[in-house]
């Protein structure tokens, strides 16, 4: 008998110990739970510090492509202006048929390619000679110019605003118009429910 008693005894602590150790890794797992879940709302949200980190970032590298694109630029002009022959521009006049103007050292010259290529006129005047080279210039320098893109920027936000400002007045209208319908509707219906009841009193 006293060898059940002190068997049933420690087969209660046992139970206990055991239960007690359950219980103590339950709590473990809850904390680690717990500190998980705090962890991952703490990485999850965007702050506004991040959000202008990205404005800046974004602004840094539409300049950087800017001016690289500008020192590309000014290198392939710079690199055109050394030639000996440079061809200035032209048009086409058909199929295979087109007239270019060509510099060739400080003579300009206006030719016609086709079949063959031929000497149409030799440009001697001074001042067309300038009004001819400064245009040019100013096409090349103004191929990546800020102020253009600028400019073009303005202009699509501009549109954008003149756009929504026309649908929000469009808007407005229509709801003036409607509520001048709804409230003539509630006239005529109070003229023709007043007639209604001086009939019916008649």
């Amino acid at each position: 008998m006293l060898h059940n008693d002190s068997a049933e005894e420690n087969k209660e602590t046992t139970d206990e110990n055991q239960s007690e150790t359950n219980d103590g890794t339950a709590n473990n797992n809850e904390e680690e739970e717990q500190t998980d879940s705090q962890d991952t709302t703490n990485s999850v949200g965007v702050t506004i510090w991040d959000f202008i980190k990205m404005i800046f970032a974004t602004i840094f590298v539409v300049f950087l492509i800017y001016y690289i694109l500008r020192f590309i630029n000014k290198r392939n002009h710079a690199y055109k202006s050394s030639q000996i022959i440079e061809n200035i521009g032209g048009t086409t006049l058909g199929a295979n048929r087109s007239i270019q103007i060509i510099k060739v050292g400080k003579r300009l010259l206006v030719v016609g390619v086709g079949e063959s290529i031929q000497l149409i006129k030799e440009i001697e005047d001074e001042e067309e000679y300038r009004d001819i080279l400064e245009d040019y210039n100013k096409k090349l320098d103004q191929l990546v110019q800020p102020s253009d893109i600028v400019t073009k920027v303005k202009n699509v936000v501009k549109n954008n605003h003149v756009v929504t400002r026309q649908k929000e007045s469009f808007s407005d209208r229509l709801r003036e118009q409607l509520k001048e319908v709804s409230n003539e509707r509630k006239k005529k219906m109070d003229v023709l429910s007043k007639k209604g009841s001086s009939d019916k009193n008649e």
